[in-house]
């Protein structure tokens, strides 16, 4: 019997296996699939979305060390914390535009206070 099982946008986006269930891990995880989607509707080039996809899953590992949630997470803070910071899987790049925008175009996304009321 042939698998029927469709690959997912995250699955497109990452050929590791690895990657993807870090990417579904974190405090960002329940939203990474929506947020890949969203790029590939906006037509973001496939390289720029694996990065904002990277940056989204930094977010809520930041968050997450913050004591904080993806709904009260301030840009800035995330900004600071770009410039000097030591993540053990950052694999969301250094502090450049592209991280920033990253950032802000996965809180813009939102959807996160129905989600951790639950």
């Amino acid at each position: 019997m042939a698998n029927d099982r469709k690959e997912t946008i995250l699955e497109m986006y990452f050929g590791s296996p690895k990657m993807v269930a870090h990417l579904r891990a974190g405090p960002s995880g329940p939203y990474m699939d929506g947020f890949a989607r969203s790029l590939e509707f906006s037509g973001y080039e496939p390289s720029i979305a694996v990065h904002y996809l990277r940056t989204a899953a930094h977010v809520g590992h930041f968050t997450l060390e913050q004591g904080g949630t993806l709904a009260d997470i301030d840009l800035s803070t995330f900004s600071r914390h770009l410039r000097t910071y030591r993540c053990p899987r950052p694999k969301g790049g250094r502090r450049n535009h592209h991280t920033i925008y990253g950032a802000k175009r996965y809180l813009d996304f939102g959807g996160f206070d129905a989600c951790q009321a639950a």
